[in-house]
């Protein structure tokens, strides 16, 4: 094989590898639904630009791609800090009520979270008052 077929089978693979990457999302994320859609949008973008152009530009389809998702997945990130990690619901700080949106001080979980498991009973036990049994890391 010549070392321009070499190269071209080498960016093809990396192509394949960051389009599984970018159609992998992780199933318990809140926004599954739209993050992926969202990232199937940018991989047919990046075939169709790869298909319509020389294969010598392949390697920079692949870097681009990959700078998409590192960008989605750093937003999606930042997104995820800013939603309760109990029920999931994006915090709302206006909502200052005892069972409100709001962050609960300084911890990971809405005020309505707090709010219901401070009304368990003896024999309660969830995900906010025993974080360590559910694998949580609070900090």
């Amino acid at each position: 094989m010549s070392d321009s077929t070499n190269t071209e089978v080498r960016d093809l693979r990396a192509l394949l590898a960051a389009v599984l990457a970018a159609l992998t999302v992780p199933n318990d994320d809140a926004e599954y639904q739209r993050r992926l859609e969202g990232r199937a949008r940018e991989v047919r973008t990046v075939i169709e630009a790869a298909l319509a152009k020389s294969p010598d530009n392949l390697g920079w389809e692949v870097d681009y791609l990959r700078s998409q998702i590192t960008a989605e997945e750093f937003d999606a990130g930042e997104r995820n800090k800013n939603r309760c990690r109990r029920c999931s619901h994006p915090f709302e700080p206006s909502d200052q009520r005892f069972d409100g949106r709001a962050r609960y001080q300084d911890t990971p979980w809405c005020r309505r979270c707090i709010d219901n498991c401070r009304e368990g009973s003896a024999e309660h036990s969830c995900v906010i008052c025993n974080p360590a049994h559910y694998g949580v890391v609070t900090q």
